[in-house]
C-alpha cells in the first residue's frame, strides 16, 4: 500500500466539509482533468497543505522523483522517516493531506489476486498524510506516508496508508514533528471493504 486510491468528492464538497471545522481552502488548481477512482502513482492528486496559517488545496503528482534517474517514491514508510535525516526534514517541513474516499488493495485468494476496495464506514472523507517535495521547476510531487497494518489490514496487505479524521489531519499540517510522529500509527477505528471492478 498504497498502489491504488480514489477521491470522488468534488472540490465543493472538500471545502464545505473543511469549512464545517472552520478551514477555509484557498484554491490552487490546475484547469486539466484528474482521475476520481483507481488513482494510480504519476497521476494527478488532491493535497492539502498549510503556510502562514492559510491551507490550501492544489492538484500536484503522485510520486516524488529526485533525478531522471532515480525511483519513483510514491509511498513513504514511517520507519524509514524516523530513521532518515532528509525525509525527517521532510517530514518536519514539508506535510501535506490527501483526501481519500477509499483506497485498493489485491488479496491473494487461491491462484488469483482479488482487487478490494478499502474505506471507513463511518466517514465519507479521509486523509492520508503525505510529504512533499517541489523541484527546480516549482512542480510539486507527493508520497503517501505509510505504516503497518492493523488487524483489519493484515490478511490482506503487509502495509497499509497512515489515516486521519479531519479534525487530526488538520492538526498534523501544523503540530510538531514529534507529536505528528506519534499520530502515525495503524488506525484504530472501524474499517470495511468490498471487491471492486477495477
Amino acid at each position: 500500500m498504497c498502489g491504488r486510491f480514489e477521491t470522488k468528492p468534488s472540490v465543493q464538497t472538500i471545502v464545505v466539509e473543511l469549512q464545517k471545522h472552520n478551514i477555509d481552502l484557498e484554491l490552487d488548481l490546475e484547469d486539466e482533468k484528474k482521475k476520481t477512482v483507481n488513482i494510480a502513482p504519476t497521476d494527478k492528486i488532491f493535497s492539502i497543505s498549510q503556510a502562514d496559517n492559510i491551507f490550501k488545496l492544489s492538484i500536484v503528482n503522485w510520486g516524488i522523483k529526485f533525478s531522471d534517474d532515480s525511483p519513483l517514491i510514491f509511498n513513504s514508510r514511517i520507519e524509514t522517516i524516523k530513521e532518515k535525516k532528509y525525509w525527517m526534514n521532510l517530514f518536519s517541513k514539508n506535510r501535506a493531506l490527501v483526501p481519500m474516499t477509499a483506497f485498493y488493495e489485491w488479496k491473494k485468494e487461491g491462484t488469483r489476486k482479488i482487487p478490494y476496495r478499502i474505506f471507513l464506514p463511518d466517514e465519507n472523507l479521509f486523509f492520508v498524510p503525505a510529504l512533499y517535495h517541489m523541484n527546480k521547476d516549482k512542480n510539486i510531487f507527493a508520497s503517501l506516508i505509510t505504516t503497518t497494518p492493523n488487524k483489519f489490514i493484515k490478511p490482506v496487505h503487509h502495509r497499509m496508508p497512515v489515516i486521519f479524521k479531519i479534525k487530526d489531519g488538520i492538526n498534523f499540517l501544523s503540530d510538531d514533528p514529534e507529536a505528528n510522529l506519534a499520530k502515525c500509527i495503524p488506525y484504530t477505528g472501524e474499517m470495511a471493504l468490498e471487491p471492486a471492478s477495477i
